[in-house]
């Protein structure tokens, strides 16, 4: 679809303000559209050719993709919807995105309130063309009217250039900064001391942490350590407690876990979703059941977390509150420019278990 030309597939005629709008936005493709929107090519078409042509419920969808994608209806210019875009980071190939639910849920939120949304995936080398798309600088007045941040890295340094052109927004990410921007920091080191108590009630003596090899591994590394030497009274040096740093992708999942399983450890706790399924893989090349022979604990949202065989336990957060609190906080900016009051707490993650951590067996 790289090559395809945003409207060609369009049929010819008259041209309608919304073509017109799309032919402005490159980017914007017909095949976009109908995914996003759940329908064929074809209804996308005849909804933008002809609205009365389509059902109502498609109707609505399309319009929700277009607002989406960034293009403007005159019905919503008309009645002034307020525009947020919602912002992470792009996802490394075989990577897993962890705000993937949170993503999702934001979004039918912002709909349910009829507010438009934009998608933006940060990607580096676009930072700057991006926020000075979202903001409008440089003349045509502001796109979006606020932002919600989700993540680090290139979504990090989006919001940093958001903040500099004074744009409302909201962080959601692992790790607080002295930046001046307010946020909602997913307390991870929590997680952790929640998961490793939960392991040692169990009766695991030894257990690994595999983390991945970012901004926030040096605070979870502690996290782990620090829990780990309070809850067992030992000195938790990396021989006593385990720890593999790994880059991203199920196969350095596979890495960590070969690894933590050549130094005896009987639960392990991952702290991403790729970690999580390259340690299941390690498990099934070796020969390994889990939980019977290695008991495993996710760290973070994991999807589909209930269906894997077997169920994973994992410390995770409650994602509706999460999405309703930065909504209304930054709804709350918007409507209030002259607010000075930063926002900065933390959400604390609670234990599902599932069958994925037993007592330890004898391997």
């Amino acid at each position: 679809m790289s090559g395809e030309d945003p409207v060609a597939a369009l049929p010819d005629g008259p041209e309608d303000p919304v073509l017109a709008r799309m032919r402005q936005h490159r980017h914007v493709r017909l095949g976009d559209i109908a995914t996003i929107a759940g329908v064929s090519k074809a209804t996308a078409s005849r909804a933008l050719r002809d609205p009365e042509s389509v059902s109502a419920a498609s109707l609505a969808k399309v319009r929700r993709a277009l607002a989406i994608l960034g293009v403007e209806t005159e019905t919503s210019t008309r009645q002034a919807v307020p525009m947020i875009a919602l912002i992470r980071p792009s996802v490394p190939s075989g990577n897993v995105d962890p705000y993937a639910r949170l993503f999702q849920i934001l979004t039918d939120r912002i709909f349910a309130q009829r507010i438009a949304a934009v998608h933006v995936e940060a990607i580096s080398t676009q930072v700057d063309a991006l926020a000075q798309s979202l903001t409008g600088a440089g003349g045509g007045g502001p796109r979006v009217q606020g932002a919600i941040v989700l993540g680090g890295g290139a979504a990090g340094e989006l919001a940093g250039r958001l903040q500099r052109l004074g744009l409302p927004q909201i962080r959601i990410s692992n790790a607080r900064h002295s930046d001046g921007i307010s946020r909602i920091v997913l307390d991870a080191a929590d997680g952790i001391a929640t998961a490793v108590q939960h392991l040692v009630h169990l009766g695991h003596r030894r257990i690994g942490l595999a983390v991945l090899r970012d901004s926030a591994a040096a605070g979870r590394i502690a996290a782990f350590r620090k829990s780990m030497a309070s809850i067992l009274h030992i000195p938790a040096t990396r021989d006593q407690a385990p720890i593999v740093e790994a880059t991203g992708g199920a196969m350095a999942g596979v890495a960590a876990a070969e690894e933590l399983l050549d130094v005896q450890c009987s639960a392990v706790i991952a702290c991403a979703p790729s970690l999580s399924f390259g340690i299941l893989e390690a498990a099934a090349r070796a020969r390994l059941d889990v939980p019977r022979d290695l008991s495993l604990l996710t760290v973070g949202d994991m999807p589909d977390a209930d269906v894997i065989a077997p169920p994973l336990s994992q410390v995770s957060y409650d994602w509706e509150t999460v999405a309703e609190s930065a909504l209304g906080e930054v709804m709350t900016m918007i409507a209030d420019p002259g607010r000075a009051v930063q926002i900065d707490y933390s959400v604390t993650p609670d234990l599902v278990l599932r069958a994925s951590a037993v007592p330890p067996q004898r391997r």
